[in-house]
């Protein structure tokens, strides 16, 4: 089991080069999710179901994508993945304010940018999760994946205002060139490690292609904690999901917000699952990993109904802030100690195909878990919708194991 002592990583050189180049990425996906549609509707009038196809086009590449990439780059070296993802992002992006320019940019144009972001994005994150665990020791990587976490869930909080302000300033395209300036320099930023990365794991000669293929799902499979973990972690994210295109409804609909209560409502939360991702040393050196994910992933989901129960006015408006504001505080500390434990159980052969396993579970289970929910929404109402999923938030942490460190 692992050690609950936890060792900070603060003043550790290369794991700052390492959290820079990650807040760049985080940002630049945040930016890139904000002026891609912006573009598409905007730019190149396209209709509403090109902008949801922009959207399905790239959740579909991770889908299908996940676990080849996984097992691509467990092959790799690490850190030159993590610079190559972000250049080949940084030069995709930059041919779209160029294309725009020109007047030769398309809706075909914008799809494939899309994709080979997400994809990208994917073998980024496999990489950078398998290398976090070479850069700093066991120790270490729950205060590491602390703060990844919550420098995240600022993306998440201020990604988005940040996107809006640039498409403001220097319109769409130029937030795009904005946005690939910042890759580049996250690839920089990894560039300047200087530990000696350890060599990448030798493939298995014996294992046939397919074997390689699913050695993430067969390792979490068969282990006791893991699996639990990743059933708990698909059914939160799946009722997170099927709330979130209800949530505009609800709010300016049935509860008459104004459009900017929204933004407040769905961004200022956010700046929650930072303090609660930055808690999680202190709360594991106390209690250990295990009673942490427990006791955090206990007290996400029960918040949630705060939501479907809100009144209009600014009551309402208050108990949805708060409501939201704490589920997110505890999905962060919750996500923090996941992550953290998953490397330290994990083998370091299996790192990048484990990574990737929890991409593709929540992109494949995610649309599932809408459809769901718009189906439920229409048969009934929308905050009985709402009161479904935050059951489902609460009951997933029933899923992860009981035993203590």
């Amino acid at each position: 089991m692992p050690s609950p002592h936890v060792e900070s990583v603060k003043g550790h050189r290369d794991f700052r080069l390492l959290w820079a180049g990650s807040i760049s990425s985080q940002f630049g996906s945040a930016i890139g999710m904000v002026a891609l549609p912006f573009i598409a509707v905007m730019v190149l009038q396209v209709s509403e179901w090109q902008v949801s196809l922009l959207a399905g086009l790239s959740a579909l590449a991770t889908a299908l994508l996940a676990l080849p990439i996984g097992r691509k780059v467990e092959h790799l070296g690490k850190r030159p993945v993590m610079i190559g993802c972000d250049l080949i992002r940084a030069v995709s992006l930059a041919t779209v304010p160029v294309a725009a320019l020109a007047g030769a940019l398309t809706f075909t144009h914008l799809c494939a940018v899309a994709v080979l972001n997400a994809v990208f994005a994917v073998a980024f994150t496999a990489a950078s999760q398998s290398h976090l665990k070479a850069l700093v020791t066991s120790a270490g990587l729950i205060d590491a994946n602390s703060r990844l976490e919550s420098t995240r869930w600022l993306s998440v909080a201020v990604g988005p205002s940040v996107a809006g302000a640039l498409v403001a300033a220097v319109t769409a395209a130029g937030a795009l060139a904005v946005n690939s300036v910042g890759f580049v320099a996250a690839a920089l930023a990894i560039r300047g490690i200087r530990a000696p990365e350890p060599p990448p794991p030798v493939p298995d000669e014996k294992a046939s292609r397919r074997a390689e293929l699913f050695a993430g799902l067969t390792f979490v499979w068969a282990h006791p904690a893991l699996r639990p973990m990743l059933g708990s972690w698909v059914l939160f994210a799946g009722a997170s999901a099927m709330a979130s295109p209800l949530l505009a409804v609800f709010y300016m609909r049935d509860l008459g917000f104004s459009a900017f209560e929204y933004g407040l409502l769905m961004g200022v939360p956010s700046l929650a699952g930072l303090l609660g991702a930055r808690s999680v040393p202190g709360l594991v050196t106390r209690l250990g990993v295990l009673r942490t994910l427990r006791g955090a992933s206990l007290l996400r989901g029960p918040w949630y109904f705060l939501i479907p129960l809100a009144v209009p006015g600014p009551v309402g408006l208050l108990m949805a802030g708060i409501g939201f504001g704490l589920v997110l505080f505890f999905a962060a500390a919750a996500n923090s100690v996941m992550a953290g434990y998953r490397q330290l159980e994990t083998p370091d052969h299996l790192m990048s195909r484990v990574a990737t396993l929890w991409s593709f579970a929540s992109t494949v289970s995610q649309p599932l878990f809408i459809m769901v929910g718009g189906v439920l929404a229409a048969l009934t109402d929308t905050r009985l919708s709402l009161f479904v999923a935050a059951g489902v938030m609460t009951v997933s942490a029933l899923l992860l194991p009981k035993r203590e460190e």
